[in-house]
């Protein structure tokens, strides 16, 4: 049952352990919490359509660069980022709403001294992250992007 408030306190919310980004990236310097829904397979499976995480990425670490089907929305909550999408990298600070499309290659670093957060929402049945294709590193690493990004900060998700 999915509560309706779910409080949030100094180090987190309500009832939501933070997990590591995936059980195979215990150090990777990202943590999500999961505060509204989880992953479905199908979408007549009982809970909410959406799913509200949060990300805190710590001083040097980055998410995951990965592409999939679906697209999300993310706004930052706290400190400084970088927000890569193709081949750019736009600077990124409290408030700010990040698109990211359909199958566009895309990561958020952390451009700052503090942690940096921010909440990303996505469908409840989705499909799983890509890891980029050789052709995608090369094109990122040929770009302005490529001077931010940081291709293997997390390791790529469990094949399911």
């Amino acid at each position: 049952m999915q509560r309706r408030v779910t409080r949030a306190h100094q180090r987190g919310w309500e009832g939501v352990e933070p997990a590591g980004y995936t059980p195979d990236a215990p150090g990777s310097g990202v943590a999500r919490h999961t505060i509204v829904g989880s992953r479905k397979r199908d979408r007549g499976e009982p809970g909410p359509a959406m799913e509200l995480r949060y990300f805190e990425v710590q001083p040097g670490a980055a998410s995951r660069l990965e592409k999939h089907e679906h697209e999300h929305y993310v706004i930052v909550r706290t400190g400084l980022g970088y927000a890569i999408i193709g081949d750019e990298a736009t600077e990124i600070a409290p408030n700010d709403v990040i698109y990211v499309g359909p199958l566009e290659l895309h990561q958020f670093v952390n451009r700052g001294n503090e942690p940096f957060g921010f909440y990303c929402f996505v469908d409840t049945c989705r499909d799983f992250s890509q890891e980029p294709t050789p052709e995608d590193l090369a094109r990122l690493e040929a770009s302005p992007a490529g001077a931010v990004a940081k291709p293997f900060a997390v390791p790529p998700p469990v094949k399911r």
